[in-house]
């Protein structure tokens, strides 16, 4: 890799950095205690372009690649908040998926609307029976001339409240153990919390997060045929490689809170003062964070080596999972060194540090537990036997 960023990739930074530096933490904990979206975090960076970073030109988009998107999405992490972790929804649920395997008119569709910001998608993947399993999923989708009826559960579903299109993906063949691959199809379904084959159940979650966790229960949801993204029964590979950027984005977005909790708990050890000396004079603070610090960079950089293969058109799924294994191990150690720097004041509402906290434990979790991305990686590429 050329570590060198060319002036393009630095001019993203710094602007990227402008918006996030309006925001602080009071507007975010207004949106979160408020269930509200941040509408006007969103259209700024609309109004910049940068929903569209990864669209090509024609669409609207900026036409950059997913390495781009990553210095996006670790910078608006970074400033703060929430922002970086929104782009998963939209602009790889929704902007990367189509723009990979759309067709002409669902292109022209919702690519120029994603990138004005006037688009928000969410997806539906997840299944209590299911988990990671994707090829156990039951929710079904049966052809009806034209048209596909669907029925099934889905379960830990973000933002259907403030979507305008959902991601589902479905089961239209039978499973065959001789073709484990085929039968699933994805299907872009509009205005999910208001169709009348759908119900929202939200889930109680203690992560502070300004959108809801649903249960999303489908009955007779009808869908024409023109809304498969994709080939009918041929959406698992697809689907994985929206998993892949996904994950990309989600380490992004790791590394970026990652280092807003080092840059906050060197501030706070830089300004207290005990026993007539900062707390930051001490190497009981300074190496723990030095670790954390160290162990953040080079998360990113297999964040951007996982960039830059999908950019190139290389299998990037090794790089993928271990840029998420590594940046969500190495956030949530930072963000608890952070917490322990602050002290008592660690836990305070007053402090941000363990809202970053919990939002970066969480990533251990989803969008895959590290576990699985292990098991991935002792089976794919060292070659060990499968073990589940």
């Amino acid at each position: 890799m050329d570590y060198t960023e060319t002036e393009e990739q630095q001019l993203i930074r710094d602007s990227v950095r402008e918006i996030s530096g309006d925001y602080d933490w009071s507007y975010w904990k207004e949106r979160i205690e408020g269930k509200e979206f941040p509408e006007e975090y969103w259209a700024d960076l609309a109004r910049d372009g940068w929903l569209g970073v990864t669209i090509p030109e024609e669409y609207g988009g900026a036409g950059l690649g997913m390495l781009e998107m990553s210095m996006v999405i670790e910078e608006l992490s970074r400033g703060g908040g929430q922002g970086g972790i929104i782009f998963v929804l939209t602009p790889v649920f929704g902007g990367i998926s189509i723009e990979r395997h759309g067709t002409d008119e669902q292109k022209e569709r919702y690519l120029p609307a994603i990138a004005d910001g006037d688009m928000r998608f969410c997806m539906g993947l997840t299944e209590a029976g299911a988990g990671t399993n994707t090829l156990n999923i039951e929710t079904r989708a049966e052809r009806d001339g034209e048209e596909f009826v669907l029925s099934g559960q889905k379960m830990w579903i973000s933002g259907v409240e403030n979507a305008d299109e959902m991601l589902l993906i479905a089961r239209t063949s039978e499973f065959d153990s001789s073709d484990p691959t085929h039968g699933l199809s994805m299907f872009l379904v509009p205005d999910p919390a208001e169709q009348d084959g759908i119900s929202l159940t939200p889930l109680d979650v203690e992560v502070p997060w300004f959108e809801t966790q649903y249960q999303v229960d489908i009955d007779g949801l009808r869908v024409h045929e023109d809304r498969i993204l994709g080939a009918e029964d041929g959406g698992l590979y697809l689907l994985w490689d929206t998993l892949n950027t996904e994950r990309i984005a989600g380490a992004a977005s790791a590394v970026g809170g990652g280092l807003r909790a080092v840059d906050l708990a060197v501030d706070y050890a830089n300004d207290r003062s005990v026993f007539g000396q900062k707390i930051g004079s001490h190497q009981a603070i300074q190496h723990p964070l030095a670790d954390a610090y160290a162990e953040l960079c080079c998360a990113r950089e297999m964040t951007y080596k996982a960039a830059s293969k999908w950019d190139q058109g290389e299998d990037a799924g090794a790089e993928a999972n271990m840029a998420k294994l590594r940046s969500s191990e190495a956030a949530t150690k930072a963000a608890d060194q952070a917490v322990q720097t602050h002290g008592g004041n660690g836990f305070s509402a007053d402090y941000e540090v363990y809202d970053i906290w919990q939002n970066s434990r969480l990533l251990k979790t989803v969008p895959i537990t590290n576990e699985m991305v292990r098991n991935f990686l002792a089976e794919h590429t060292l070659g060990l036997p499968r073990s589940y």
